[in-house]
């Protein structure tokens, strides 16, 4: 995910102006995972705080003292490199997306679904050949255990399950490694990492539920406050959606109680089990939410952001990368 980079000479921001310092900013970001950004792309993500007032992509100057563009990529000075790295990217990404949606139909018949997001480097049109496919779900109130259970199993028997095992590559097969109850869609985790990855998000299934979700996390806005979610093609079928609540009337209460305490237990268990064992010490739990991260790079993100943004920012005129 993070490429060996060399050290990126540029001068210092320091009495820069607003717009200038939200662009480096963005392809600061960025750069930290050698990707160039399309013009549209940069305008999306810019970072706060922004300008006196939004700025579109036709504003976005072609070069200037710490970046430069070619073929349609926007990146800083030195780093023209990463452009035929994206162009491979895209063309690794292409081919999963079409899986990501397939199973994004499908899943829409299981109880309980009610949003589906890709999240993590496909999202972004990002990911290597050797890449899973990360999705976010959103569970029914009172029904997150028994759907996280329906789903595993689907895709267990689908055969696309990413294995819970030690392997480093997953070509193809499918993590759900985020369920969240649409009861509490928030998360808690207020970051730039966090922010990127929500806004990034490509939303697959349940577009009403996709505006609660932006809705309960206005706080990325902090952070990303020119970004607007674009137009998605949802794969959402009414005929399906109709099949699936009527499956749900089979797990309605008192029963779909019942079996939401025992797989709760039951999931409670194994997941403390193997983390006792070191496997997987990122996951985060509460009642309403379940994520399971296997590389937490929140933090190592954000502090490299920072350090390398402090150093622009402030006094001196490089930028050197710790890879």
């Amino acid at each position: 995910m993070f490429p060996v980079q060399t050290a990126l000479s540029l001068p210092s921001l320091d009495g820069a102006p607003v717009r200038d310092r939200a662009i480096v900013a963005t392809l600061l970001y960025y750069d930290l995972f050698a990707f160039p950004l399309r013009a549209d792309e940069v305008v999306r993500f810019a970072h706060g705080p922004a300008a006196d007032a939004p700025w579109t992509a036709r504003e976005l100057p072609r070069g200037g003292l710490w970046w430069e563009s070619r073929d349609g990529f926007w990146f800083l000075k030195g780093r023209e490199q990463w452009i035929a790295r994206r162009v491979e990217l895209q063309t690794a990404s292409a081919r999963k997306l079409p899986r990501a949606r397939k199973y994004a139909r499908l899943l829409q018949l299981i109880p309980g679904v009610r949003f589906i997001g890709v999240t993590g480097s496909l999202a972004m049109e990002s990911a290597v050949p050797e890449d899973d496919i990360d999705l976010l779900i959103v569970a029914a109130p009172d029904r997150l255990w028994l759907t996280r259970a329906l789903v595993l199993s689907a895709l267990l028997a689908w055969g696309v399950k990413r294995p819970d095992d030690a392997r480093t590559a997953y070509p193809d097969l499918i993590c759900a490694n985020i369920f969240l109850s649409e009861c509490d869609l928030q998360l808690p985790d207020e970051n730039l990492f966090i922010a990127h990855e929500l806004c990034q998000m490509l939303p697959l299934l349940g577009k009403a539920t996709y505006r609660s979700f932006l809705h309960a996390n206005a706080w990325i806005k902090n952070y990303l406050p020119q970004w607007q979610p674009t137009h998605a093609p949802f794969q959402d079928r009414p005929p399906w959606r109709r099949i699936q609540r009527a499956f749900e009337l089979g797990f309605a209460d008192p029963l779909g109680a019942r079996l939401e305490r025992e797989l709760a237990r039951r999931q409670l268990e194994r997941i403390h089990g193997k983390h006792a064992r070191g496997h997987n010490p990122n996951v985060k739990i509460s009642p309403t939410q379940l994520r399971f991260h296997p590389r937490d790079l929140s933090d190592y993100v954000v502090n490299t952001f920072n350090a390398r943004w402090n150093a622009l920012a402030c006094e001196q005129s490089s930028v050197v990368s710790d890879q």
